[in-house]
């Protein structure tokens, strides 16, 4: 089988090429964006612009956010299916002596989108629910063995109970993975049955169940090792296009221009390997189907008649060395052009300021004053702590829900009064010499950062909350500290109650992951994650008056790169390593700077001036 699948994918290339390059157009231009609108349409109904963090849990666990996953994701799903289906067509038809010409192909699928969009929708809802079962279980050996203490806890300690929940949820979603890939293989023929023998949705289901019956172990194992190719076929190429990268861009630093050509024409390398590895895995998953079709169930009524007009031969191209010279033009201006575009984005001046992480947890124990003192006399503009209250309503800084990880100590914030917490070494598991660290309070921090650093609160909720926004507000305005602090969280509620005790204070949203328009939300600024803080996302936020904090980044590399994407603010656990950047950014050209924007682009570690 394998022979004739790449047999098959050899012979009619040209064709798939030519009709996926078509649809990918058409995709691009129509299908992307209705989906992208559609689920918006589902975040407005259910009152809200962007999901952030807990936030897109809940949302799909609502009947609107479920509707969402269906719908949303049988479309999603859909586009792969419609691309398979015209991949289908090309291979089916030339395996009958049959041909279509691409934009006859692509009608003839689009014709049955909505039918697709029916077939998908079922495979998803069918997916979701098979997967609820196991989602529960694993959800349950979370809660027995890793909610006694904090999550950091166990994931910096990672103890024997650790370990356990995680080979037990590891079997669990071995067993989802074995009973998906079952279901995903008894619906191997769904497609072509719908598109080739007139059958509906649900009885291309029903026949493509009965026809793989008794035959679910090969068929399987068939995808199974499409699977694994397909994903070491994309490793490979990427691994060659990062080698070539790594090895021309250094020798082009003496020119601007050679340097920009050099860096759009590795920019266009990485891209056309992304593409190249994209399209060779769909194309040989539509052979696998086509072969499976004929092996597994050859088709009685598979009608060629309903097709259009045979094509003729017009994939015959003749290229003059004239042609061929202004291909190799134009492919040089458009590396110059992606060059120049990487180019411009790059910051000429750096503007940024550095933040503390936890007071410094690279300079010794985390929300400590130990920390805290060590990062202001390092130079750093901020300091980041995190605050929750007591059981007598002291508002304390601290992390975690308990001391687990830096005290061994499983007592809870909120079960323990200021005085019992402070009793506790916080220090020790850093290092001995900080034994005499004890949890401060926040007005301890304020008074320590006083003129010296401005201070980022962030608000930590584990449902306990007495009355923490007021009190940060009483502490803040006690020490006349309003314009030398600023309020982040997670939990989006929590700064709206903020916002609606002072509406002129600066509070921003503290998101790892989210779903649609992070841009959007209400926020004064937005501190994300390294993977969320693309240039575009950072240009977008800047258009909206929104600043970007970055988290947590330690490596010079990255720090250089956000410092060139435009980002507002570093947070890190070593400022004094971000303050070295910052003075080595200084000396270093443009072309340097592209160079490590580059080198983190590529994940390289391209010798510029030493690494910040």
């Amino acid at each position: 089988m394998f022979f004739q699948i790449v047999r098959s994918v050899k012979l009619n290339l040209v064709k798939l090429f030519f009709c996926d390059l078509l649809f990918k157009v058409i995709a691009f231009i129509l299908l992307t964006p209705f989906i992208g609108f559609t689920f918006h349409l589902f975040l407005a109904a259910s009152g809200r612009s962007v999901l952030a963090d807990a936030d897109i849990a809940k949302f799909f666990l609502h009947p609107i956010g479920w509707l969402a996953f269906m719908l949303v994701g049988g479309a999603s799903v859909c586009v792969f299916a419609i691309e398979q289906a015209i991949m289908l067509v090309v291979l089916l038809t030339a395996r009958n002596g049959h041909a279509l010409r691409p934009s006859r192909t692509v009608l003839f699928v689009l014709q049955h989108m909505s039918q697709l969009l029916r077939l998908t929708c079922r495979m998803v809802a069918w997916l979701g629910c098979l997967a609820f079962p196991f989602l529960a279980v694993g959800g349950t050996i979370f809660w027995l063995l890793l909610t006694d203490h904090d999550i950091n806890f166990y994931l910096t300690a990672k103890p024997p109970k650790f370990w356990l929940a995680v080979g037990l949820i590891a079997a669990v979603l071995l067993g989802l993975a074995i009973t998906w890939v079952r279901r995903i293989a008894s619906w191997s023929l769904a497609l072509p049955i719908l598109l080739f023998e007139d059958r509906n949705p649900r009885e291309s289901l029903l026949e493509s169940c009965h026809r793989t019956r008794g035959k679910l172990k090969p068929i399987a194992f068939a995808f199974v090792c499409w699977g694994v190719g397909s994903g070491l076929m994309g490793m490979a190429l990427s691994a060659i296009a990062l080698g070539i990268g790594q090895s021309i861009v250094p020798h082009f630093t003496g020119s601007l221009w050679m340097l920009v050509l050099a860096v759009g024409s590795v920019a266009m390398l990485v891209t056309l390997a992304n593409w190249t590895a994209n399209f060779m895995s769909n194309a040989t998953c539509a052979a696998l189907v086509t072969e499976l079709y004929f092996q597994f169930a050859a088709p009685e009524q598979f009608n060629f008649d309903r097709f259009p007009d045979p094509e003729q031969k017009i994939w015959q191209i003749n290229m003059s060395s004239r042609a061929l010279v202004l291909t190799l033009g134009l492919l040089g201006l458009a590396a110059a052009l992606v060059g120049s575009s990487v180019f411009r984005g790059i910051q000429l001046e750096d503007r940024v300021e550095i933040t503390a992480h936890r007071g410094g947890a690279g300079n010794g124990p985390e929300n400590t004053l130990a920390a805290i003192r060590q990062s202001i006399e390092q130079g750093t503009d901020w300091i980041e702590i995190d605050v929750q209250e007591s059981r007598d309503g002291v508002v304390m800084v601290a992390h975690d829900s308990d001391l687990k990880k830096v005290a061994g100590n499983p007592v809870k914030i909120w079960e323990a009064s200021a005085a019992e917490l402070r009793a506790i070494d916080i220090g020790s598991y850093f290092s001995t010499e900080f034994s005499d660290q004890r949890m401060p309070t926040l007005e301890e921090v304020l008074v320590a950062c006083k003129g010296r650093a401005k201070v980022n609160i962030e608000l930590k909720y584990y449902g306990h909350t007495q009355s923490l926004e007021q009190r940060v507000v009483e502490l803040v305005e006690k020490h006349q500290m309003q314009s030398e602090i600023v309020i982040m969280s997670l939990d989006s509620q929590g700064l709206r109650r903020m916002k609606q005790l002072r509406p002129d204070w600066t509070a921003g949203l503290l998101t790892a992951v989210a779903v649609g328009d992070l841009t959007r939300a209400s926020a004064d600024f937005l501190a994300v994650n390294s993977k969320l803080a693309t240039r575009k996302f950072i240009a977008n936020s800047h258009n909206r008056s929104k600043p970007v904090y970055v988290w947590t980044i330690n490596d010079g590399y990255a720090m250089s790169a956000m410092m060139s994407r435009g980002a507002n603010n570093i947070i890190t656990d070593f400022p004094l390593r971000a303050r070295r950047v910052l003075d080595q950014r200084a000396g270093l050209s443009t072309p340097e700077r592209l160079m490590v924007e580059l080198a983190f682009y590529l994940g390289l570690k391209i010798p510029v001036g030493g690494e910040p």
